[in-house]
């Protein structure tokens, strides 16, 4: 069984963060045995990372998670979640977005995957999940859309679904097999989601019943911004 807290590792770790010093941070986790580094794991994400500030945490991802992301990304990524929520850092530095921009082209990439996973449901804009997926995904729109229904739910994410299934507009199997997809969820949110796209484009083909009716204007409401959508998905209970 894991231990998840060692207090000498700790201090070890909170001296190398504290001085910046992240050469040194390095080489004592390259030091550790493994079931010490599992141990340093949960202390840096938990512990040691969420400490720093925003531009110092991301220093540190650029110089210890990127020169082995199959070790660390995972611990950071973590840990900028916690920052993330107590709103001490957003995912626009560009130390981030130079590694999202890494895995864009590539076809498969476990990092991309691991990322979007981690910090798409809690982003709090449509802004931030277009801004992410633009990074990892470039202007592959179906890509976008494969990590979007990989990810947790969200109302933004669904809300940057609905957008990018508009570009799909003239194409009826697609729609059919996002909403499809996304069914299988089974979810209030879900079960919303799937009722007004399917209003909204005009799908028919769907192995499931609906008793919902939008009226025209809650239709156009849609596509009047991020309100609009959401005050339409969340008035169906």
């Amino acid at each position: 069984m894991d231990i998840r807290y060692n207090s000498v590792i700790h201090q070890r770790l909170q001296i190398f963060a504290q001085a910046a010093n992240w050469q040194g941070l390095l080489d004592y986790l390259k030091s550790l045995s493994r079931s010490n580094f599992r141990t340093a794991s949960y202390v840096l994400a938990e512990r040691v990372l969420p400490t720093l500030a925003a531009d110092d945490y991301w220093a540190c991802f650029a110089n210890i998670a990127m020169l082995d992301r199959k070790a660390f990304l995972v611990t950071f990524l973590k840990a900028a979640v916690v920052m993330y929520k107590e709103h001490k850092l957003d995912f626009s530095d560009s130390r981030f977005l130079d590694f999202a921009h890494s895995t864009a082209s590539l076809d498969i990439s476990l990092d991309r995957q691991k990322s979007l996973k981690t910090v798409l449901p809690i982003l709090r804009t449509t802004a931030e999940v277009q801004m992410l997926l633009s990074a990892f995904c470039g202007t592959n729109y179906q890509k976008q859309l494969a990590h979007l229904l990989a990810a947790d739910e969200s109302l933004p994410c669904y809300h940057a679904a609905f957008l990018i299934m508009r570009r799909f507009d003239h194409d009826a199997e697609t729609l059919q097999k996002i909403m499809l997809y996304v069914l299988k969820r089974s979810t209030p949110l879900s079960f919303n989601f799937v009722s007004i796209t399917r209003a909204y484009f005009g799908v028919e083909k769907l192995a499931a019943r609906f008793s919902l009716v939008l009226q025209p204007y809650e239709l156009s409401r849609m596509e009047a911004g991020y309100d609009g959508f959401v005050s339409v998905m969340t008035k169906i209970k």
